[in-house]
């Protein structure tokens, strides 16, 4: 797990292959699509007695694209930022998620780096947490499906605003 002194941290390289860089240095996406902020109070709410899991600081990678993925995280304070390659996809917010696809889409490497903009809290949550959140609390399980589904649709978005202009009509 990430986090605590003599972790990685960002660099200011903006190759591909880099870790991101620091925030008043992040590219907008090459399509001019700026990151968005998404968070759920609804589960800031679900998780307020737990205890923080893992503390981040400026900088600091929670996970590297290709990365083995074994846990997801729920932001409980701060921000992190959801990066592949040169490409920004989304800033995460209090009430968050990061690393889902890694309980979703087992044994699947993470597909995009993580990393904090603040000083962030993240609530851990392991594969058979996962499970018996989603069995005894449906809405999460809804939750978790409604952040991959505006995920995707945004990244279809970016896509298809990248490669092709709109079709005539």
């Amino acid at each position: 797990m990430r986090g605590g002194s003599g972790q990685d941290t960002v660099s200011e390289d903006m190759s591909p292959e880099a870790d991101p860089p620091r925030e008043a240095q992040l590219p907008r996406a090459p399509e001019g699509i700026p990151a968005t902020r998404w968070g759920d109070t609804d589960l800031i709410e679900m998780f307020r007695d737990e205890p923080t899991g893992l503390v981040l600081q400026p900088g600091e990678v929670l996970f590297k694209e290709g990365d083995p993925g074994a846990c997801m995280y729920v932001v409980r304070t701060g921000t992190l930022r959801i990066r592949s390659g040169s490409v920004v996809f989304e800033d995460v917010s209090p009430g968050g998620i990061v690393g889902e696809m890694a309980l979703v889409d087992q044994h699947m490497p993470r597909s995009a780096t993580v990393y904090s903009l603040t000083p962030t809290e993240l609530i851990t949550i392991d594969e058979p947490r996962f499970f018996t959140l989603v069995a005894r609390n449906p809405s999460f399980a809804i939750t978790v499906m409604r952040v991959l589904s505006r995920r995707l649709r945004h990244m279809d978005t970016r896509y298809r605003l990248a490669r092709w202009p709109e079709p005539d009509r």
